[in-house]
């Protein structure tokens, strides 16, 4: 299947890779290869794009709320609802879903835990990428940002630039009709910041979801669409 695999320097025993929209089964606003089971579309097409997904066990979805919430995977009875997750098992296969969204996966340079964030305007204001940190525990960290809608598409207001204290990533562009401030964000320089402060070393980034149709869902885009995925998980040392 298609698929970016990251160009990121982690252990060998460290998979992961981002699907794209086509080689699926999907039609209409979901063609082809919609992994998302919530958005509308036809849950069979569903069920076979995911099955053809190739990765070693089936994946740990998430139901994704836009939180700060970190699972650790690894537990018998984990939860699903929450926005990241982690694992220190091989085989432990770590999903999100995106459509605009920023995907960020990470790994230790020891090659022993990864983990996955779906990270929106709100995961990154309520500190989704901490709370995937923290959990990963200490130690030498890499982050890999998938694509999301960059800031030449994503225009919001003051009332979420205002959810940040830094104003790393934000730059007015304009007023509206009632002369209310707007803003393009860029979700990959509030991300990296972010990352950075907390000593992970960061790389990928710079790939717009709104641009790029034929390879790219996205929510902003075409409202009615379907959803990305990315994996990580470990092989055996």
């Amino acid at each position: 299947m298609s698929g970016i695999v990251p160009d990121w320097p982690v252990p060998e025993n460290i998979k992961a890779f981002f699907s794209e929209r086509y080689d699926g089964y999907s039609n209409g606003p979901y063609a082809s290869l919609n992994l998302g089971s919530h958005v509308g579309d036809d849950a069979a097409a569903v069920a076979r794009n995911r099955a053809s997904i190739d990765v070693p066990a089936e994946p740990f979805w998430l139901e994704q709320t836009h939180s700060d919430i970190c699972i650790n995977a690894d537990m018998a009875l984990a939860g699903r609802l929450g926005d990241a997750s982690f694992t220190r098992k091989p085989g432990k296969v770590l999903a999100i879903m995106v459509a605009d969204c920023l995907p960020v996966l990470f790994a230790s340079r020891g090659g022993d835990v990864a983990g996955i964030a779906h990270a929106g305007w709100r995961g990154l204001a309520d500190g989704v990428l901490a709370s995937t940190v923290a959990a990963l525990g200490e130690g030498s960290l890499l982050a890999w940002m998938g694509p999301a809608i960059g800031p030449c598409h994503y225009t919001v207001g003051e009332d979420v630039r205002a959810r940040f204290s830094s104003g790393t990533g934000f730059t007015e562009n304009r007023f509206t009709d009632n002369n209310e401030r707007q803003f393009s964000m860029d979700l990959y320089a509030i991300a990296k910041e972010q990352l950075q402060r907390l000593d992970v070393d960061v790389y990928g980034g710079g790939l717009c979801t709104h641009c790029d149709s034929s390879r790219f869902f996205s929510y902003r885009r075409d409202g009615v669409t379907g959803r990305m995925g990315g994996f990580i998980w470990m092989d055996s040392l």
